[in-house]
């Protein structure tokens, strides 16, 4: 059935009300980010039934408001950033994440070859000008796998913490980026060999900003009184792994200058090289003058041992299994790589859920997460305490910050040790 009055859209408003709704949204255009596009039709199911809603479209006089649909206890979508940033909703099940976390491919509906046509012909609102009725052939044709892709699946801690991740993640994009001469906005893609996300948008990746040409210099604070803030976090790999084999590395001190100092009796340049080197099996290992890379070889024949009983190793938090299908020559330092590489992923993830959770009611925001690091966009009139506090939620669990400051992206200044 086509909705495309008030009068139908009241009736279906009270007929999902406190239930569970299979949902598909389209918006104006593919070609932007979806934070700055408006829905213009939904396919949707509930129960048995299923509804074509039309929100906006060239072809219709249809003025109908998504945020009405709010009343549904639970939607199933198969695009939660999208969705997210289309209605706002946070009571959604992505069910393309959770086939991810289950380890198994969502298929893909592609976009019909009229989409591109129209977009050869129009710089914005492609999706209002393709045929109405294509747009609601393809609409359905995403409703029918998504319904498909939710037969016999599973939902487990891990799928819903990556589901609440991925709403972290559209937090962080929907913030946006000012730049000298626009805003940008970043784009986050969970489904990874190790979750760890990537972010590209707009031909610009996100995930390693070139530092010589020019590009991070454009990235300013969008307030009045405002700078960039970033916390880099020290050797995190390293931590992250004495964190599990409970090593204790000292706070106050680089991971690196502490090998320098204490281990290999080196430059701290030399310090880095040399673990990097026994971190992926280049260097041999003595047990009696390094038992922290005694320890991590242990604990990679565990996760090999794991993973060759099981066909995957599961993550250190959310416990998601990794299968590894796509990665060719499975090794044990490969393996510990991908298995720490996860673990960094799921412990930022705890980590900005509690920042964004701090900052709700506060117009400094974080900007980019990028593996390693957090940028914020802070407001100074908002007080310094605030990155103090970002600080002390950065650093749970003994994961020491360096903290540099400026008025842009490009001349950040190390201001640690002020704090």
């Amino acid at each position: 059935m086509v909705i495309e009055n008030n009068k139908q859209y009241s009736k279906l408003i009270d007929l999902i009300r406190n239930k569970d709704v299979a949902i598909v949204v389209i918006r104006d255009d593919y070609r932007i980010h979806p934070k700055n596009s408006k829905a213009i039709v939904a396919s949707l199911c509930c129960g048995s039934k299923k509804y074509d809603v039309i929100f906006s479209h060239s072809e219709s006089t249809a003025n109908l408001d998504i945020q009405k649909l709010k009343v549904a206890r639970r939607f199933w979508v198969d695009d939660g950033k999208q969705f997210y940033h289309l209605t706002g909703f946070t009571n959604f099940y992505d069910v393309r994440i959770m086939n991810w976390v289950n380890d198994r491919e969502y298929s893909d509906i592609q976009l019909p070859n009229v989409f591109d046509f129209v977009y050869n012909k129009t710089k914005t609102n492609g999706n209002t000008i393709v045929p109405l009725m294509k747009v609601l052939e393809y609409s359905r044709d995403r409703l029918f796998n998504l319904g498909k892709m939710s037969d016999e699946l599973d939902i487990t801690k891990a799928s819903l913490k990556y589901n609440k991740s991925s709403m972290y993640l559209a937090n962080i994009e929907s913030e946006g980026i000012q730049t000298t001469s626009d805003y940008w906005y970043t784009n986050y893609n969970m489904y990874t060999s190790t979750g760890r996300p990537s972010n590209t948008f707009g031909g610009i990746n996100f995930a390693a900003l070139p530092k010589d040409d020019g590009t991070r210099k454009q990235i300013i604070s969008k307030h009045k009184t405002g700078m960039l803030v970033e916390f880099d976090y020290d050797a995190y790999h390293l931590r992250l792994l004495g964190n599990i084999l409970d090593y204790k590395f000292p706070k106050n001190k680089s991971v690196h200058q502490y090998f320098a100092d204490e281990v290999y009796y080196s430059t701290y340049e030399e310090a880095k090289t040399t673990s990097f080197q026994i971190l992926y099996g280049n260097l041999p290992i003595d047990e009696r003058k390094n038992p922290f890379f005694y320890g991590v070889d242990r604990l990679a024949h565990a996760i090999q041992d794991e993973f060759s009983k099981h066909k995957c190793f599961k993550s250190h938090i959310y416990k998601k299994p990794f299968g590894m299908g796509n990665v060719n020559d499975v090794n044990k330092n490969k393996l510990l790589n991908y298995f720490t590489q996860s673990y960094e992923t799921e412990r930022n993830m705890e980590v900005i859920g509690k920042i964004q959770y701090y900052l709700r009611e506060k117009t400094t925001k974080m900007i980019l997460y990028t593996y390693d690091s957090f940028l914020f966009d802070f407001n100074i009139e908002e007080g310094l305490d605030i990155i103090k506090d970002l600080k002390a939620i950065s650093e749970e669990d003994s994961f020491p910050v360096r903290i540099k400051a400026g008025t842009d992206y490009d001349s950040l200044k190390d201001i640690t040790e002020r704090l």
